[in-house]
């Protein structure tokens, strides 16, 4: 404990510092004073570094209560805000199922007017469907129509054709009845001529020339091999056959073909038929 009479250590030391004189009268009572005050001052560094130990510790004894106590508020005051957080989301819970509770006729007013633009919305994508659909279905009657049309040209084309092609044929067959009359004419009168010159007389020349001629043997004849002139008069006996083809010239051999109907299979033949008015007209 320190002397009533000492109030600090600091005071000491300046009481010494001042009141020290050079010149002190009596020497020995000077050490004594001297060793004295630096016990003192011994006494007091000890004693204030345990002062400052002594509350170094209880400052960290401090800061640790007083973190201790910050944390114990902290966690307090979490435990608040969640209670309160709790406390608001059950109230909020409890006015949204008191509010469904009491609401349901807005709720299902709500929902109609939804449903209701949803079907607005449907109507109106399926009006334009409609249009394209008419649309589309028009475009096809068109295209069809045009198909039509042009199937009908192609049968008037296939017609025209057709006829064009009948009209060739018939003026072929006409054209080759013309010629083959023409024939029959021409070997009609070469028949009559043929007839008249062998139903004709002969003239007395050739008579008398006969009957000058020396007769020759028909057997001489047969066995020389020297022919005839040709004006030399037909031997005796020999009896003149009628030319081969003379038959054919008669007005009953000839036949005349049929005109080509539309049933045959050749009337539709796409080649080109040949005229035979061209083969007459070529050279034999």
């Amino acid at each position: 404990m320190e002397s009533p009479a000492v109030d600090d250590d600091i005071c000491i030391l300046k009481h010494e510092t001042a009141y020290v004189s050079p010149e002190s009268p009596v020497s020995a009572c000077a050490g004594d004073e001297s060793v004295a005050s630096h016990f003192a001052l011994v006494t007091a560094y000890e004693d204030i570094k345990k002062r400052l130990r002594d509350t170094e510790k209880e400052n960290g004894l401090l800061r640790r209560r007083v973190k201790q106590l910050e944390d114990k508020h902290l966690t307090e005051q979490l435990q608040a805000k969640e209670l309160e957080l709790l406390q608001l989301r059950s109230e909020m819970e409890t006015s949204q199922v008191m509010k469904s509770l009491t609401d349901t006729a807005d709720y299902w007013q709500v929902d109609r007017c939804s449903s209701e633009m949803k079907i607005h919305s449907l109507q109106e994508q399926l009006e334009r469907l409609q249009l394209e659909n008419d649309a589309l279905h028009k475009l096809c009657r068109a295209g069809q129509d045009v198909c039509e049309n042009c199937v009908v040209d192609d049968d008037q084309s296939h017609e025209a054709l057709t006829d064009v092609r009948t009209m060739a044929i018939v003026e072929s067959y006409q054209g080759i009845l013309s010629e083959v009359s023409r024939l029959q004419s021409v070997a009609r009168s070469q028949s009559e001529l043929v007839r008249k010159m062998r139903e004709r007389p002969a003239l007395p020349v050739f008579r008398r020339a006969a009957s000058t001629v020396p007769v020759q043997c028909l057997d001489d004849v047969q066995k020389s091999s020297v022919p005839r002139p040709p004006s030399a008069p037909p031997l005796p006996g020999v009896r003149l056959n009628p030319p081969p083809r003379m038959s054919s010239l008669d007005d009953s051999s000839w036949s005349f073909p049929s005109p080509p109907r539309p049933s045959d299979a050749l009337f539709w033949d796409q080649t080109k038929p040949k005229s035979p008015v061209g083969d007459w007209g070529q050279p034999y």
